[in-house]
């Protein structure tokens, strides 16, 4: 299986073309460094495979809030030029960022911040800036669903990205410039919502419009809406069934299902054939790779589904059934492998020192600093987040107002801890001068001048957290494992039928891809523009 080309927490550089402003550049870099702080793998695959003329229209799906725009603008390469929502712009902070970078209002009818004429024109004004900046060969960045959702798939499209697209092209022919591309993006993220999970970018290829309204071969209206709109329904026709092509190609490229329980069943079959495919040797694949197996999984899952629905079904059933069971006695598919090592003395042995020195460093210095550094902030962060998510519509944006708040909140702290804590502790008026501290630090810290201290903290106060996050890893890590050590020890699971069963479930669902061709395959073909994976899987041809 082949695995595409990927950056890992590296960002492309700007083509020559297209560098971006330096406010821009300086918003970047802080974006950047804080989804470097969000995420703990970012990668991006086929970037390579952008048209290198002609304006770009990205699009994709929204499930990530403000977490989506901000992950975009600090992986794709060049100046972007975003569409968000007019209301964020009443956000103080966020407008003047927004402004500086070159976001441009929409105006939402859910909104409620004008009158559906006033709207419309607003739109129509945005449409014609939009695809000015494409014409010349600049890229934006759009979400055709118009909101941030927590559906599993991607909700119905708006018409503005084709709408862009057409007048684009249109300026573009006209000045006798390269047309423009659309290009679907799939966001892939183990999970938006919390912090130190992982993504993908998958960048699609361009997709394969019709000709252009009136032209041979275009879509052509229904005799009532030429009634209803004249020659301006050639273009609603071209536009809707643009619209429904790109539909189809970011459900495609996101992965989509029916629901968030459909795709994490095939997440855990990716595991399973993972696992029992590696032997005694399970590798931990990257991210981009793990995204390539769940599609190729979902291929030929969506295929079988269609052509023998009843074998699937009684696979499904058996899966859901086995994941239960692992579910209740907790385990996961590669705690399955090499039960000799893990109830051995040595795994005891190993487990235990971790458990031990990790517990002993957290009743220190490293975390007490975390203490000090995130706790306040942290229960305010947590507070106003879970009273927004309360409501129905905010439960899309946790991550994001997780960010935002984060972002405000942890940096004020820092100093106000800083500044309080360098004076406490080293300052000649606080009242710890006069007292014998206690261990190494403390003295040495007294003996600096205090504005100084506050430095050296504000600087340890991150660094801390960070530290005590490894340490809370590695203590959960070695608890767990000390265990699963004493459940195997005691009999408590019944290894060899539980093997059994497990191995002959991965065989069998394993055997779904044997003989197909499927996504990732050296001769695989991708999918024409409107059309799903599963659509394109085929039994390969016997050999011999």
């Amino acid at each position: 299986m082949s695995v595409p080309p990927s950056v890992t927490m590296a960002w492309e550089s700007d083509p020559s073309h297209l560098l971006p402003s330096k406010g821009y550049l300086r918003v970047r870099r802080v974006n950047r460094a804080i989804m470097e702080t969000w995420f703990r793998e970012i990668s991006t695959v086929d970037v390579d495979t952008l048209p290198e003329e002609g304006g770009i229209i990205y699009t994709a799906w929204h499930p990530g809030g403000l977490i989506d725009p901000m992950l975009m603008m600090a992986a794709l390469p060049g100046g972007l030029t975003f569409a968000a929502k007019s209301t964020l712009f009443k956000i103080p902070v966020l407008s003047r960022i927004m402004k500086w970078i070159n976001v441009q209002p929409v105006q939402r009818a859910e909104d409620n911040v004008a009158s559906p004429e006033e709207r419309k024109q607003a739109n129509s004004k945005l449409i014609d800036t939009l695809a000015e900046l494409v014409a010349n060969g600049e890229r934006i960045a759009i979400f055709p669903e118009g909101k941030s959702h927590t559906e599993s798939y991607a909700v119905e499209l708006k018409s503005g990205a084709s709408r862009i697209l057409l007048e684009a092209h249109r300026r573009a022919v006209a000045a006798g410039k390269p047309t423009p591309s659309i290009v679907p993006i799939g966001l892939h993220y183990s999970d938006q919502h919390s912090f130190r999970e992982r993504v993908s970018l998958q960048i699609n290829r361009p997709v394969e419009t019709p000709p252009m309204p009136l032209q041979e071969g275009a879509p052509i209206p229904e005799e009532d809406e030429l009634d209803a709109y004249g020659e301006k329904a050639h273009d609603r026709a071209w536009c809707k069934e643009v619209t429904s092509m790109l539909q189809t190609e970011i459900n495609r490229i996101s992965h989509a299902q029916e629901s968030w329980e459909d795709r994490e069943l095939v997440w855990r079959a990716r595991r399973m054939i993972h696992t029992i495919r590696s032997g005694e040797n399970v590798s931990k694949i990257g991210y981009n790779e793990a995204v390539l197996g769940s599609r190729r999984v979902r291929a030929a899952w969506q295929y079988f589904s269609v052509n023998d629905p009843k074998r699937t079904q009684e696979i499904e059933d058996k899966f859901k059934s086995h994941h239960h069971e692992m579910e209740r006695i907790q385990l996961r598919s590669w705690e399955l492998k090499d039960r000799k090592k893990k109830i051995s003395k040595t795994a005891f042995i190993k487990n235990f020192a971790f458990w031990v020195w990790s517990a002993s460093w957290m009743l220190g210095f490293v975390t007490w600093s975390a203490m000090i550094a995130t706790s306040v902030p942290y229960l305010f962060v947590r507070f106003f987040v879970s009273m927004k998510a309360s409501k129905q519509e905010n439960k899309a944006g946790v991550g994001s107002m997780k960010l935002l708040y984060s972002i405000g909140l942890y940096p004020v702290w820092w100093v106000f801890c800083a500044i309080s804590m360098g004076w406490f502790i080293a300052s000649a008026s606080s009242p710890l001068q006069s007292i014998d501290l206690p261990g190494f630090i403390l003295p040495v810290l007294a003996a600096i001048p205090w504005p100084l201290v506050s430095v050296i903290l504000l600087f340890w106060w991150p660094v801390s957290a960070r530290l005590h996050l490894k340490l809370y890893r590695r203590l959960s890590q070695s608890w767990r494992n000390l265990r699963l050590w004493f459940k195997l020890r005691s009999g408590q699971i019944e290894w060899d039928s539980l093997i059994q069963a497990h191995q002959s479930l991965a065989m069998e669902m394993a055997s779904i891809g044997d003989g197909l061709l499927l996504p990732g395959d050296p001769d695989w073909v991708e999918p024409p523009t409107g059309k799903d994976d599963w659509e394109m899987v085929r039994f390969r041809a016997l050999q011999g």
